[in-house]
């Protein structure tokens, strides 16, 4: 084969351009770090969780923002909140590590619609608070031996106003204003659950207050600073406009994701192997079995930087759109060797490339529709196979070709 006029083919040096911006895009950011590809929760570890809204007709762009926030202001690393929808329903997908069931039912299905009453009388909501956490407090009481926190809260001129109403019809328990209290107490409410009590000093009756103070406790460091990060998040990001309901939770362990990921490359190592028999024993060249194999691996290579470069996760499903690519690949591109291996043509090559065009068109038409209705793992194997055969398509079948009209021509 003429190595030289096949490379200099503008379809090969359109491929070959590819595979260098492949191997920047996917090469290591810094020393000791792997390649640039951002792994899906199931290869890396973590949770992912589906919710649904009870109430259907909300913008579920509006849910991912506030979660997105909640999260963040969390604490949580690495996370992903987007959403997502079948032919029925609306759902929020978050995947993220370090949740535990509770949390997830606390910190992302609850609304978090907080409230403040007195006598009965809403006084304050999420709207109307802003948090002053230059004067939030956390720290150890010896005399009870507990953990507390203390969440200053500035409250809007509305909510002061209402506040002063609402204590009008209230009265003093004592006979000294500066130290007896109001018969009534100001409560605190998460989702309609009591949260506190606060008791509100004689001399507040009738007073539009500027601020007030959510305390908490517990026996435990970690549980107090969860309680307090988890109330901070919910004062700061506002009320979910509706429900959510935990559908489905699922858990890996980064152990059992590298391992899956190993056997799977193992696997595909394996096959190309096989494949390389066989190639060989059905053609008895050599050079066409490297050219397969060259541009059937050089698809999924620049697959895999595209992804990357769209910041697209590689789980395990979207694995398995890798793996369907290149098969595809490889049967397309044995296809197009039988279609011309006995004398090469313009028509035989148009016949080739009209087999290729409608498997092309026909997964894409299968796989585009998955892309929006698909709630988890269908989603990623959708996209990377859309992605493998359109590269396919597109730069290395016909850099493929530009390779075997020079081996039949050296055939010959």
């Amino acid at each position: 084969m003429n190595l030289k006029r096949a490379l200099i083919h503008p379809r090969m040096i359109f491929l070959i351009l590819m595979l260098i911006w492949s191997a920047y895009q996917l090469a290591p950011r810094g020393i000791g770090e792997g390649i640039n590809v951002e792994w899906g929760f199931d290869i890396q570890g973590g949770s992912r969780i589906v919710l649904q809204p009870t109430n259907q007709s909300v913008n579920i762009d509006d849910i991912t923002t506030i979660l997105q926030n909640r999260l963040n202001i969390y604490g949580l690393k690495d996370i992903r909140v987007r959403g997502a929808s079948d032919l029925t329903s609306k759902y929020v997908v978050v995947e993220a590590a370090g949740l535990t069931r509770d949390e997830i039912e606390d910190l992302l299905a609850s609304e978090g619609i907080f409230e403040g009453r007195f006598n009965n009388i809403t006084v304050f909501t999420n709207k109307d608070i802003r948090l002053d956490k230059s004067r939030q407090q956390f720290y150890y009481d010896r005399t009870t031996g507990y953990y507390r926190y203390h969440i200053p809260i500035m409250l809007s001129p509305e909510a002061a106003r209402r506040f002063a109403e609402a204590t009008l019809t209230s009265f003093s328990t004592g006979f000294d204003e500066e130290t007896s209290y109001l018969d009534k107490k100001l409560e605190l409410y998460i989702d309609g659950v009591l949260l506190e009590e606060l008791g509100v000093g004689a001399d507040m009756r009738g007073r539009e207050i500027a601020s007030a103070e959510v305390t908490g406790a517990a026996a435990t460091h970690d549980e107090a600073k969860s309680n307090m990060d988890r109330m901070v998040a919910i004062l700061m990001t506002g009320s979910v406009p509706t429900r959510l309901e935990v559908v489905s939770v699922q858990d890996v362990s980064p152990t059992l994701g590298h391992e899956f990921l190993r056997s799977t490359m193992l696997a595909m190592l394996a096959a190309a192997v096989l494949l390389s028999i066989v190639l060989y024993i059905r053609y008895r060249n050599p050079v066409m079995v490297t050219a397969v194999l060259f541009t059937g691996l050089s698809e999924l290579f620049i697959t895999m930087a595209l992804a990357s470069f769209i910041n697209w996760q590689l789980d395990l499903s979207a694995i398995a759109g890798l793996i369907v690519t290149l098969g595809t690949g490889i049967d397309q591109q044995i296809i197009m060797t039988d279609e011309v291996l006995y004398g090469y043509s313009k028509q035989k090559v148009k016949d080739a490339m009209f087999v290729i065009l409608a498997t092309f068109g026909t997964l894409v038409a299968a796989m585009f529709p998955l892309m929006f209705i698909g709630v988890g793992s269908v989603r990623g194997f959708a996209v990377t196979a859309i992605l493998g055969v359109a590269i396919g398509y597109f730069i290395t079948r016909p850099a493929y070709l530009s390779l075997l009209k020079e081996i039949l021509a050296d055939a010959e």
